[in-house]
């Protein structure tokens, strides 16, 4: 053992020290003296009953006193007056207020004034007792701060303990031989980690490094650990001089000398705030997830990769009727009447980590009642085990809806049928008994019936299209509008009118049903925007009829002398347009135009303009109707 360390230690514990203990009352000021010399054989304690004395005894320096005891109340000047003035002239002298004031507001002026400690006066020995402590204590700071560090090192620190200079964390010494366990030691690291210099951590206990959020149980551990001589190490909420946050994650262990007995603590500081952030986050996340799968509309449920229940939500214990205690060690078979032991097995065997299937089932309630489900199944790898998180939603309004599409389309089947047989047989019957009785006889009557039974052939033709855009599957696939305008023109009755193409786009479509929605465009200008007159063949007003009439060879992209309409399809920005220079839709009916039945043409069906909206809607294109550059009507489609 060192003996210059022994001898240091020694000078450390026994010197004595003086107290100047000022109090008005001097009978309470001599039992006080006299207890606190009883206490501690260290103190000697010198009172006075006039501060403004005491302030003279202090500077006269005839007596160097370690520490200053005050009263508050006092005549003349109180408390904070003499520690006032002392802090002016000793700053570094312990001033200690000994008051039988306890109001919370008092403390805290006496520690914003400069005060080393603030205690309430007592009676019991328990009271001096804790009065010495202080004393020992703030006298042995000051005493250790003003010991120069190099010395300190020299007769305190061995070689060994100088290479913690260069340690990479915050290290410090702390002597538990001296009175509060003071730092003896300090490294860069520890002022670096804290912000204090050296120089103002040298013999202070570390819990400076404390604040109001710092956790209590663990700074009780630590101090229960030093106490008992023994290595521990805890996590605690510390402040730098700047008053920031940090935690600091501190190990403390005794080292011991030659002889076994324990000669300082070393207490390990690292800065594990970036650690502690994200643990802080984890669990934030970790609340709100528990949180969502809690308060999930869907239901949820975690099971083993044997069907077993291990967890479930409140929603699912709601929906069911059972207890969570009662759902959890069930298997998924108990709940769903649809899934099979050994399909299922298998099935959770091939499902990937981390990727979602999607099926339907159906779950079972306590009553015995029971829905279908769609069920959205992942895998979990979770510390090695496999989980299934399954979250189920209820699709019985779904399953209801897709019955009454079922039943619909049924009907639209058995409407259709009817249509395109049941009504088309006996119309081709009648046609060709008109031609016969057209060789027989010469009548006025004859070419009305014939109109007439080509106004039934259109109405059907357009309400099959109405049906069958509703059932066929969309193919869709890139168009050559000019291409296709051109065929489409070559299809309709044109009576003189004239297709000009300014178009090369190419447009992502059905190419059925946009031939239909040109054709029915064209028919619907060259009816409603012709000058000349209407041929009385020619009753394709707005209607879908696609081959029943096969134009003539002059009504391919051709003029007329008698002023027929000329039709025009080209391209905006956004799609595409198809416009005429007839007379065009007044304002008031183009917000009408598209809906089924309106025409305003004797001779129309009304079916024509709502089959063109159908095709546009059923493509996801935006149709506005508008007056044309010319004055006549302009249908223009956003497709984009």
């Amino acid at each position: 053992m060192d003996p210059s360390r022994d001898a240091s230690r020694s000078l450390s514990v026994s010197a004595s020290i003086d107290v100047l203990y000022v109090e008005d009352d001097r009978d309470f000021a001599a039992r006080a003296a006299a207890q606190l010399e009883r206490e501690c054989g260290r103190l000697t304690v010198h009172t006075e009953s006039d501060p403004r004395a005491a302030l003279d005894r202090i500077r006269s320096g005839d007596a160097a006193f370690d520490c200053v005891v005050c009263d508050y109340d006092m005549p003349d000047l109180d408390g904070f007056d003499v520690l006032s003035r002392v802090r002016d002239e000793f700053p570094d002298l312990p001033f200690i207020l000994f008051t039988e004031r306890g109001r919370e507001e008092v403390a805290d002026e006496a520690f914003s004034a400069g005060a080393t400690e603030y205690l309430r006066k007592g009676d019991d020995a328990t009271q001096y007792r804790l009065l010495a402590t202080r004393i020992e204590n703030a006298v042995e700071r000051t005493r250790t701060a003003r010991t120069p560090r190099s010395e300190t090192l020299e007769t305190r620190l061995s070689v060994r303990e100088r290479a913690m200079d260069e340690a990479p964390v915050g290290i410090v010494l702390t002597d538990p031989h001296a009175a509060d366990n003071p730092i003896v030691y300090a490294n860069e690291q520890f002022a670096d980690l804290t912000g204090y210099r050296i120089e103002e951590v040298m013999g202070r206990n570390c819990r400076f490094l404390q604040g109001e959020r710092t956790d209590e149980a663990a700074v009780a551990e630590l101090r229960s650990a030093v106490e008992e001589r023994r290595p521990v190490t805890t996590e605690l909420l510390n402040y730098r001089k700047d008053g920031t946050e940090f935690w600091n994650r501190v190990r403390v262990a005794p080292i011991f000398d030659d002889d076994g007995a324990v000669e300082f603590f070393v207490g390990f500081q690292d800065d594990i705030t970036p650690r502690k952030t994200y643990e802080e986050l984890l669990r934030s996340n970790t609340a709100r997830l528990e949180a969502l799968f809690e308060h999930s509309p869907d239901l949820v449920v975690v099971h083993e990769d044997d069907g077993t229940i291990q967890d479930v939500n409140q929603r699912m214990c709601e929906e069911l009727g059972y207890s969570e205690s009662e759902l959890v060690g069930k298997t998924v078979w108990d709940l769903d009447p649809s899934s099979e032991r050994d399909r299922s097995e298998s099935f959770w065997a091939d499902l990937p980590t981390n990727e979602p299937q999607r099926f339907e089932g159906a779950l079972e309630r306590r009553d015995g009642t029971t829905f279908p489900t769609e069920v959205h199944l992942i895998q979990l790898n979770l510390a090695g085990e496999d989980l299934f998180v399954a979250m189920i939603r209820d699709i019985s309004e779904q399953k209801a809806r897709e019955a009454e599409l079922v039943e619909q389309n049924e009907r639209l089947d058995r409407f259709t049928s009817v249509v395109s047989h049941d009504l088309r047989n006996p119309l081709q019957v009648a046609v060709g008994r008109l031609e016969l009785l057209g060789d027989d006889c010469d009548s006025h009557h004859i070419d009305d019936i014939d109109r007439a039974l080509d106004r039934m052939d259109d109405l059907i033709s357009d309400l099959l299209v109405l049906a069958r855009d509703g059932d066929d599957a969309m193919t869709v696939e890139p168009v050559a509008l000019s291409d296709l305008a051109r065929t489409c023109w070559q299809n309709v009755v044109t009576d003189g009118a004239t297709l000009a193409v300014e178009t090369d786009t190419v447009v992502d479509a059905d190419r059925d049903q946009l031939q239909q929605l040109l054709e029915n465009l064209f028919r619907n200008a060259v009816e409603h925007g012709s000058t000349g007159r209407r041929t009385e063949s020619d009753d394709a007003v707005e209607h879908g009829s696609t081959g029943n009439r096969t134009a003539s060879g002059d009504a391919a992209e051709r003029g007329s002398a008698d002023g027929g309409v000329t039709v025009t399809v080209g391209e905006t920005d956004r799609g595409f347009f198809v416009e005429d220079d007839g007379v065009g839709i007044p304002p008031e009916d183009r917000d009408t135009v598209f809906e089924a039945g309106y025409t305003t043409s004797p001779q129309g069906t009304g079916f024509g303009l709502n089959i063109v909206s159908q095709v546009a809607a059923t493509h996801g294109w935006e149709v506005t109707v508008s007056e044309g550059s010319e004055g006549g009507a302009r249908f223009e489609f956003r497709v984009d």
